[in-house]
């Protein structure tokens, strides 16, 4: 069987660039973003099926002067397979504290946690999603916040299944993490029982918001802005009174005049927003 493959794209631009950058890359389909200092440059992963978007990208990233932000100085892009996926996760991943108790690390790591820290061991796989990204920390420290003992949590778009291990780890009675590719699936199955949450978290692949069923006390759902956008009428009706919905995955422009309309729009309120840089995650109440 041939490999999944993935397109590299390594841009390398200088630190004040590097959340628009990551913007373009995220809003046009890419995922895994890395912030890397040697040299200065922002990665992300994109499927090689969707190689035509590489030159709305590099269009894109040339318009940053525009809106007076450094340009960029290179583009790279390099093909990864399945062979070299976990050389280049072992090189980036490293043991990192997210809020007040959440210890996220690789499985490979030697790292002892303290003893009041809730560990999350992860095998990234040919899947995305370590923290590593100001998006998915901010949902970490949010869950961390807003997840109460007993609940029913849905993560959509779930990847490594980070966010569904933080929810159960964090006292959720059961957890539904969805992916609409199969692969990460099977590579969240398997973080799901390194961490040993799989009786309470189920793992599957689905069509976004489509594959819940029921009402939940809590929705995560860190995507791109295009689709928080898009689905935003799809989630009030899985959410139970006062159910709460944590949308991130979308930068401050598209937060400001796209993604928080059209989710109050949908009937939901704002309960609170954190930013990190121009980065955005924010929670949502059912009334």
């Amino acid at each position: 069987m041939k490999p999944t493959e993935w397109l590299s794209i390594r841009v390398v631009a200088s630190p004040p660039a590097w959340d628009a950058v990551a913007a373009v890359l995220i809003d046009s389909g890419c995922a895994g973003v890395e912030l890397r200092d040697q040299p200065y440059s922002v990665v992300a992963y994109l499927p090689a099926t969707e190689k035509e978007r590489l030159h709305t990208i590099e269009t894109r990233l040339q318009q940053l002067p525009e809106y007076d932000l450094p340009p960029v100085h290179k583009v790279e892009v390099q093909t990864v397979t399945e062979s070299n996926w976990h050389t280049a996760w072992r090189r980036y991943f490293r043991s990192r504290r997210f809020g007040q108790r959440i210890r996220v690390q690789p499985s490979w790591s030697r790292y002892k946690p303290a003893p009041d820290e809730i560990l999350i061991q992860l095998d990234p796989g040919l899947a995305f999603g370590t923290g590593g990204h100001a998006t998915t920390a901010l949902c970490l420290e949010l869950l961390e916040r807003y997840v109460q003992p007993g609940m029913r949590v849905a993560d959509v778009g779930t990847g490594t299944g980070i966010l569904a291990i933080a929810a159960a780890k964090l006292g959720a009675q059961a957890v539904l993490a969805v992916d609409d590719d199969a692969l990460a699936v099977k590579v969240a199955q398997g973080n799901l029982e390194r961490n040993g949450v799989a009786d309470r978290v189920q793992a599957v692949v689905g069509d976004g918001f489509r594959a819940l069923v029921g009402e939940y006390d809590l929705i995560v759902c860190n995507i791109i802005s295009d689709f928080l956008v898009a689905t935003a009428p799809q989630v009030p009706p899985l959410l139970r009174a006062g159910g709460l919905y944590l949308a991130s995955g979308t930068s401050g422009r598209n937060w400001r005049g796209r993604v928080r309309r059209a989710i109050e729009d949908a009937g939901l309120t704002l309960e609170e927003v954190r930013k990190r840089r121009t980065w955005v995650a924010a929670v949502f109440r059912k009334r």
